[in-house]
């Protein structure tokens, strides 16, 4: 039995997809800038022939005028609804690490330098079909305007998705793409749909973007809020000096990616001398190693995980010299921001 829903599925989802974009930008041509008539677009085809006939029966001059102005319109309107999305550039921004339960936000510039302004963008994660409906009723989406200018960002929620965007001629801005963060590891921004049916939704036009695009999710800090017990500075007695902490000074290094901002010494960098890290020092220091075994009585990974991840964000944050230890993998005690994020991106990983 031929079920026209079924069949129109298959045609829909045999449809090429945006093939993915490694170097981190692509412009969406007229071989994947997709159009055909919306729902209100058929209403209205039908509207037409009805016109015709009648204009037929009654021989009416003015009836095909009228059935021929509005014909030549919507077709007007098709080129203007497809040039909406066409030659539309669309580049990679950054992203920022998370935790377990938060929101990625995907940045993504989008560049309309040389062309006219595009209004009503829709950005979706779903596919479009939904737009029609799988059960052949009409679905409203909740769009959420926003109308953006130059180097402005627009920062959303997935519960935002899906919102609508207008671009100003002449402009590159970007938007801010909503990815729950619900594991721990990679999360990539995924497949997105985007379609216009401006001027006069008759009809709708559409492009499948798949851009090459992650970011790391942290495990969600949680559990004892004190490092272990045993592995505790101890700033009394005899010891070595260790380079970060105290308050002795003991001289300067070459600053490195992820120092902290504090330690630099900002009147040498005045006047245009390399940039140079002060190093304080104190006495009897003993590194705090943060281990597996400390956390091997947790029932689960992430549990283990979690508790790692938040004794590493308490260690960094009193400034303590502390180390890492997990099946196979250590890493030496050590500060400052590189430190924290080579052990976060260690338990992430893990």
């Amino acid at each position: 039995m031929f079920k026209p829903i079924t069949h129109l599925k298959h045609w829909w989802h045999g449809i090429p997809r945006q093939p993915v974009a490694p170097a981190g930008s692509l412009q969406l041509d007229r071989r994947h800038v997709f159009i055909v008539p919306t729902r209100a677009g058929l209403f209205f085809l039908l509207l037409l022939v009805i016109m015709l006939l009648g204009a037929i029966n009654y021989n009416n001059s003015m009836a095909y005028a009228l059935t021929f102005l509005l014909g030549s319109m919507s077709l007007i309107s098709s080129l203007h609804t497809q040039r909406n999305l066409l030659n539309l550039r669309i580049e990679i921004g950054k992203v920022m690490p998370v935790f377990v339960g938060d929101t990625a936000q995907f940045q993504l510039w989008l560049d309309n330098r040389g062309h006219s302004a595009r209004y009503a963008i829709v950005w979706q994660t779903e596919s479009l079909f939904k737009f029609f409906g799988n059960t052949g009723k009409s679905r409203t989406l909740p769009l959420t305007a926003l109308t953006t200018t130059d180097q402005s960002t627009a920062t959303l929620s997935p519960k935002d998705l899906p919102f609508a965007i207008d671009i100003p001629a002449n402009q590159r801005v970007s938007i801010q793409v909503p990815v729950a963060a619900t594991q721990r590891g990679r999360v990539a921004l995924g497949p997105i749909t985007i379609y216009t049916t401006f001027p006069l939704s008759l009809f709708v036009a559409w492009s499948y973007i798949h851009l090459d695009f992650s970011t790391l999710v942290y495990p969600q800090p949680a559990g004892q809020h004190r490092l272990p017990c045993g592995h505790q500075t101890d700033d009394t007695g005899e010891g070595r000096p260790y380079s970060g902490g105290g308050e002795d000074f003991i001289g300067y290094r070459h600053y490195q990616l992820g120092d902290s901002p504090r330690h630099v010494d900002w009147k040498a960098v005045a006047r245009e001398q390399p940039w140079l890290i002060k190093q304080f020092g104190g006495l009897s220091v003993t590194s705090i190693w943060l281990t597996w075994e400390e956390v091997s009585m947790c029932n689960e990974v992430e549990t283990a995980l979690s508790q790692l991840c938040l004794w590493v964000l308490i260690a960094d944050r009193q400034g303590a010299l502390y180390g890492l230890k997990l099946p196979h993998i250590t890493i030496e005690p050590n500060i400052g921001e590189s430190h924290r994020e080579h052990c976060l991106q260690t338990l992430a990983l893990f």
